[in-house]
């Protein structure tokens, strides 16, 4: 990543990586700004060449005859500009500032906002989208166009629950180990096949859609439970319900939402999240999973403030996201 002060090479310009390279006469704006009297480019200069610096970072140089002589600055603006310059150092939020190798500031740019602040400001806004993603499932819930799902066992589903605003469905699987009714795999096939039919007229039964508008939520693994649903029916391809741009994994949305830190890390800037969170019991019993995906998915619509993790890093870092809070309280 490039540091705050980071200039890109000029095209179209020579380049220079040692000082000892720059002709005689050419000059930096720092370099014009020291002379006495100070001197700046002239409204038409343009960079005769430039010079690496910090390593990657390259500055326009002037000729002294494409310059011309500063306006004095009285003793008011010399102080203004020294508190402006004193303050690109600060972060407008957390009033912190950040430094290079050398431990001296660096300007934070557009905005003034340092690391951390903004590290912070982008997991709040992943809180944000999360909690936004499952008030639309929720309302999917609600109106009828989404279902809760959980399987015994994603790789070899035996056993699904579903529940919706009108449903609540508990299907025992065909199984590999079932021996073939009438002593025929075909028989099996059939049967598999007349069980997710009857899913389905379940579904229809409930008022739920049983074509790809239908929303299927599950904890995690949607992508492999909905595959080996597919297989434990005996579909070539997904159909009706099993449409794969229905299915969605709470998991990583729920993660995002609460926001605990992965190994402890507190650090702002380091700052990673735990994706092995899980609400209560939703390893347990079926329907207690299906349950508590439900609780799970009103936490994150309601956003509940007692549910959100205490080491979210907005939590510990309130400063960064004051103006985030003043934002939302005038809409």
């Amino acid at each position: 990543m490039p540091s705050r002060d980071y200039r890109a090479p000029l095209d179209g310009v020579p380049r220079y990586t040692r000082w000892e390279q720059v002709p005689k006469g050419w000059y930096t704006r720092t370099q014009l700004a020291r002379m006495d009297p100070p001197r700046k480019p002239g409204p038409d200069a343009k960079p005769r060449g430039q010079v690496l610096y910090h390593g990657n970072s390259y500055a326009p140089l002037y000729a002294l005859d494409d310059t011309v002589t500063k306006r004095p600055v009285s003793p008011a603006q010399r102080a203004a500009l020294d508190r402006a310059r004193e303050l690109q150092r600060v972060c407008r939020l957390c009033d912190g500032c950040e430094t290079d190798e050398y431990g001296d500031p660096v300007p934070l740019g557009k905005g003034r906002v340092c690391g951390p602040c903004e590290r912070v400001r982008r997991n709040y806004v992943l809180h944000l989208d999360s909690r936004e993603f499952a008030r639309v499932l929720r309302e999917g819930l609600r109106a009828g166009t989404a279902v809760l799902a959980a399987v015994d066992n994603p790789a070899r589903p035996q056993r699904l629950v579903m529940t919706g605003s009108a449903l609540r469905l508990d299907v025992r699987l065909p199984s590999p180990n079932d021996p073939p009714p009438s002593g025929s795999p075909a028989a099996r096939e059939k049967q598999a096949q007349e069980t997710f039919a009857s899913i389905t007229r379940r579904l229809a039964g409930a008022g739920l859609p049983t074509d790809g508008m239908l929303t299927v939520i599950c904890w995690q693994d949607a992508a492999l439970i909905r595959r080996n649903l597919a297989g434990a029916f005996h579909l070539p391809q997904p159909s009706g319900w099993l449409a794969e741009h229905t299915w969605y994994s709470l998991d990583v949305w729920y993660g995002r939402w609460y926001a605990a830190p992965a190994k402890g890390v507190l650090d702002p800037l380091r700052f990673s999240h735990d994706w092995g969170v899980n609400p209560t019991d939703v390893g347990g019993d079926l329907a207690d999973r299906v349950h508590a995906l439900g609780l799970a998915l009103d936490a994150m619509a309601d956003d509940h403030p007692d549910t959100v993790s205490p080491g979210a890093p907005w939590i510990t870092r309130p400063a960064a996201i004051s103006d985030l809070h003043a934002q939302q309280r005038s809409r």
